[in-house]
């Protein structure tokens, strides 16, 4: 094995992962192939996604090679009862204090969510030389314990898809759309469905809704009624888990008027990179990374994620910051009736930011920025 490591850059691409933010990298690898220097070369810089196994980064680390690290977010639940039960006696007992003593619940929820989640890509990041960032609101949310770590800050993209539809449509057809996550309660999914419903019923405005990747699975706090409606109603539709934007699901897609979205605190959702991808306009909250990826292609309703403190409800609880339905639906009724500009500016964010090419090209001036150090 070489002393040192060579010029250029490499990418570590893991395709066994399955996290939310794989098919992005697998295509950001794609797209920086002909650039990257197979990794058997030993490149000087080596990008990785947060997923990748630790062991490899320590090796990269050992060899002298200089490791920039793809970062979405981290874990700041608030302490709960049902957080708590996550953890063995007596760090259970521990936690519990937490909320016995509300001065001590910052210092003891990061140390939960640092043994539960955090740990890992605490470790990542304290081994990388640079650090890429998916959202202005992800760099926010590490900068209180990585504030000296240098960062650039780069959303994901999508290769942007033909804006090919059916003719207008009449006004009585609203047709909104959204992609299902069951993984925890932040995502709101049990509350676009309610927002649908109440538009119906005590609006009479004729929304419909497609979620897509519906896999029957609810949060634990979704009351029992939204799974008849997402079920059995006549104006919620369902598609199954899939893998690909493709078929059904791309057709879907781009028979929407708008994807809606109520996301709290998500560092850099992709589904709603891959929606826009499909010429559609976003409406939801101006929370998390959401902004950075819409900007002016929607309509985002104001928010402000830390007005709580840094700890909230995210994977094991729902007190979120209620959503305004009537500023919600003013939202869509506007979007979609000035679907020719909103639609044109989906375009201008991709050609101006959002296209995988346009991102690739970014995540490469990095690279070579950070290979060229002395």
């Amino acid at each position: 094995m070489a002393a040192s490591a060579s010029a250029g850059f490499g990418v570590f691409f893991d395709p066994t992962k399955t996290t939310s933010g794989q098919r992005f990298f697998e295509n950001l690898s794609t797209a920086l192939r002909g650039e990257a220097r197979p990794l058997s070369e030993r490149p000087r810089t080596v990008l990785f996604n947060v997923s990748a196994p630790l062991k490899t980064l320590i090796a990269a680390k050992l060899a002298r090679q200089r490791i920039v690290l793809r970062i979405d977010g981290l874990y700041f639940d608030r302490l709960s009862p049902v957080f708590i039960a996550k953890f063995a006696w007596p760090l259970r007992a521990v936690f519990a204090l937490g909320l016995k003593y509300p001065r001590a619940h910052d210092f003891l929820a990061f140390w939960a969510n640092l043994l539960n989640q955090n740990y890992g890509a605490f470790a990542r990041i304290l081994l990388a030389d640079h650090v890429i960032y998916q959202s202005r609101f992800s760099q926010i949310a590490h900068e209180r314990y990585f504030a000296r770590k240098p960062y650039d800050i780069i959303v994901n993209g999508a290769f942007f898809r033909d804006d090919s539809r059916p003719g207008p449509r009449s006004e009585n057809d609203l047709r909104l759309v959204t992609i299902y996550d069951e993984w925890k309660p932040a995502k709101r999914v049990q509350e676009l469905v309610e927002f649908v419903r109440w538009a119906r019923e005590l609006r009479s405005v004729p929304l419909t809704l497609t979620i897509l990747g519906y896999t029957g699975s609810l949060p634990a706090t979704a009351p029992p009624h939204v799974r008849a409606i997402i079920e059995r109603s006549s104006y919620v539709r369902s598609v199954p888990r899939f893998k690909t934007f493709d078929g059904e699901v791309s057709e879907a897609l781009l028979a929407a008027d708008a994807y809606l979205t109520f996301t709290y605190r998500d560092p850099c959702p992709n589904a709603v990179v891959e929606a826009m991808a499909h010429g559609l306009p976003v409406v939801g909250v101006a929370s998390g990374g959401v902004p950075d990826i819409v900007g002016d292609a929607g309509v985002l309703l104001a928010a402000d994620d830390f007005a709580d403190g840094f700890f909230c409800d995210h994977r094991f609880g729902s007190k979120f910051p209620l959503v305004d339905f009537d500023l919600a639906l003013d939202a869509v009724r506007s979007t979609i009736s000035d679907a020719t500009e909103y639609r044109a500016r989906v375009r201008r964010r991709f050609a101006d930011d959002l296209e995988l090419k346009i991102v690739a090209q970014r995540y490469a001036m990095v690279l070579r920025r950070v290979a060229s150090r002395t």
